[in-house]
């Protein structure tokens, strides 16, 4: 019994060592620099893709 809490532990703080090592990977790469803009680039793609299905629409 002891033996399956201890694995579980080891599992659990392996899992969340490696949490940490994507977050700060992350940060140090840029990923959650201007997060504003990524937002609204995505915003605009899809209102752009609604208009051509608008217009796709219009001309059937």
């Amino acid at each position: 019994m002891a033996e399956l809490t201890l694995i579980q532990f080891i599992v659990a703080l392996c899992m969340s060592l490696g949490a940490v090592c994507l977050f700060i990977w992350a940060v140090l790469s840029g990923l959650f620099t201007n997060v504003e803009d990524i937002k609204h680039q995505a915003y605009r793609a899809e209102v752009k893709e609604d208009e051509r299905k608008d217009e796709f629409a219009n001309k059937g």
